[in-house]
């Protein structure tokens, strides 16, 4: 699928669907759509510059998570590269970055609102 037409927020179910729903919370499933949304704009870019700003992303993630392992921020790793490899596949055309991205439950269903730059 393209995802011509697509609004952004089914795309984001559909490329990170499984690693939200991980999430046993909603804070929980909050933080790892922020994670899937740092990959989505991280597949946004050109190849010679994902792997630097997913060095930024783990530096950052580290800066706000002291005590994390470095068992764990390989695990990180691991999946921000799942992720952005996910992106890339599923909408390789889709450029438009993610600006920002709530998770909430409506109906206990939940539901992802995204808002997105609007240049292409």
């Amino acid at each position: 699928m393209s995802g011509a037409g697509q609004k952004i927020s089914a795309m984001v179910w559909e490329f990170a669907g499984e690693f939200i729903r991980l999430g046993e919370t909603l804070e929980d499933k909050q933080n790892l759509l922020n994670a899937a949304c740092s990959a989505w704009n991280i597949a946004c870019n050109p190849p010679r510059a994902r792997e630097n700003l997913l060095k930024q992303y783990l530096k950052s993630y580290q800066s706000h998570n002291p005590d994390a392992t470095d068992e764990q921020l390989s695990d990180i790793r691991s999946d921000m590269e799942k992720l952005v490899q996910n992106k890339l596949s599923l909408f390789p055309a889709i450029q438009k970055p993610i600006v920002g991205a709530q998770i909430s439950r409506v109906a206990g269903e939940d539901r992802i609102d995204v808002v997105s730059a609007r240049f292409e």
